[in-house]
């Protein structure tokens, strides 16, 4: 397979600030007139052709979308994924409060691993997809770009005063950089970077060194693709970047690139979880490999569980290839008989030049309609987008997507709710007596060596 050719894109100008003024204010904050720290990357960036958006922390684009795309299937991409902010949760308490407040079971995390979490609301709605890593002094909590204050916010707020636990926003001392591609593994081999992550799973991370500052190594691609994702101090990340893409050949990739990938793997984005006036709930978006219905309570437990109990979810998130060009918002219709009927509404959509079916596209389709389309799934159904324009699309099954619970998270019959109370009644008697006969047996030597 050729790789598409790379086109030269135009410089944007002056080198610019990686951090915009805190929100809400007028004036620079006392962190806006401090130095810059690693103000070499954005340079670095700037020299490779990167674009910069009004107040973006991440390049938009390199010009070279079709080859970056190319280079997370077939080769290496490096993204700067700096607008994900990086929280950590700290405290004797952490544990038990994150186990609380996120859908994961959070106690069976050991040291060195990590998964995807949701932080939902008491209605079992997404606030937000997280990456949560256990590390051996805390956790750390990877937010969805410009949702970083309110999951702060959200934890936060249900942290009581007896709670020994704090939350650091840590976005700014760090920059996360994602290596992408079949060919990452053998970057990471020959920098010596990978160690006891490059055969994990998905989350498991390492705290290694680069020139001097930390460095932690996260196993994983959120897309599904072999990658990993670095988490370094500021200071060193131009060095990083350079060494990545100088040294060893990674194509930068710009975030409209990323967002192509990102409709294509069926990820859903902070916007598509929080669609106005319908926020989804984790099961609706495809997110069952984020819940634990066994693990105890947790905010949006309860809703959740009566969902899964009663088969209730009302829509699903999927994936259309469109004829031509639609729009976020634009409605989805399904033959029923004589009629078309609205099954369901866009929430994301790209152009990617570098495939065939060039138009894709994700949106809600309610589960109730496929009978009237006479379908048992829309995976591979025939739609219509767009209550004029009408556009034929074909609905795609997308591979980010979970729609069962693994074994270990789904809830616990009754029967074997009862049993397992029975059995530990049965443990308990057992060592009830056990203890009784060691009495017993201390007893009789005590009255063995008072006759002696």
């Amino acid at each position: 397979m050729t790789p598409p050719s790379t086109s030269a894109p135009g410089r944007l100008g002056p080198s610019r600030r990686r951090h915009a003024p805190s929100a809400g204010s007028t004036s620079p904050s006392f962190d806006d007139l401090m130095p810059e720290i690693g103000e070499d990357l954005i340079d670095f960036q700037e020299e490779a052709g990167a674009v910069f958006g009004e107040g973006s922390a991440s390049p938009l684009s390199y010009g070279n979308n079709s080859r970056a795309l190319f280079s997370v299937e077939e080769d290496a991409a490096v993204i700067d994924a700096s607008e994900w902010t990086r929280l950590r949760v700290a405290g004797p308490d952490a544990e038990a409060f994150l186990h609380g407040q996120l859908s994961v079971d959070v106690k069976r995390m050991a040291p060195g691993t990590g998964r995807e979490a949701c932080l939902l609301t008491p209605q079992g709605r997404v606030v937000d997809l997280l990456l949560l890593l256990r590390m051996e002094t805390g956790f750390m909590i990877v937010c969805s770009p410009d949702m970083g204050i309110e999951v702060k916010d959200h934890l936060e707020k249900h942290i009581f005063m007896s709670d020994d636990v704090t939350v650091i926003d840590v976005s700014r001392s760090t920059t996360m950089l994602r290596l992408v591609g079949p060919k990452s593994n053998d970057i990471m081999y020959t920098m010596q970077l990978q160690r006891g992550t490059l055969g994990g799973a998905f989350g498991t991370h390492e705290v290694m060194g680069f020139d001097g500052k930390p460095l932690v190594v996260v196993k994983g691609d959120p897309l599904g693709y072999s990658g990993y994702s670095l988490i370094v101090d500021e200071s060193a990340a131009g060095t990083l970047w350079k060494t990545l893409v100088s040294g060893f050949g990674a194509i930068p990739m710009g975030t409209e690139a990323w967002n192509i990938a990102r409709v294509a793997s069926g990820r859903p984005s902070a916007a598509e979880l929080r669609n106005p006036g319908e926020p989804a709930t984790a099961f609706e978006a495809g997110l069952y490999h984020t819940v634990s219905l066994n693990k105890g309570c947790y905010i949006g437990q309860e809703a959740l569980s009566k969902i899964y109990t009663k088969d209730a979810v009302r829509k699903e998130l999927w994936g259309l290839r469109c004829t031509s060009p639609v729009e976020v918002g634009d409605e989805v219709f399904a033959n029923a008989g004589a009629e078309r009927v609205k099954i369901g509404t866009i929430t994301s959509c790209v152009d990617d030049t570098s495939k065939p079916v060039k138009h894709l596209a994700l949106g809600y389709l309610r589960r109730s309609s496929r009978s009237a389309a006479g379908v048992l799934t829309w995976n591979n159904a025939t739609v219509f987008v767009g209550a004029t324009a009408q556009v034929p699309a074909t609905v795609t099954a997308i591979p980010y997507v979970t729609r069962r619970l693994d074994k270990e998270d789904q809830p616990v019959a009754e029967e074997d709710r009862v049993e397992s109370q029975a059995a530990k009644a049965t443990r308990a008697a057992v060592e009830e007596t056990m203890v009784e006969n060691q009495k017993k047996i201390a007893a009789w030597l005590d009255s063995q060596r008072d006759s002696d």
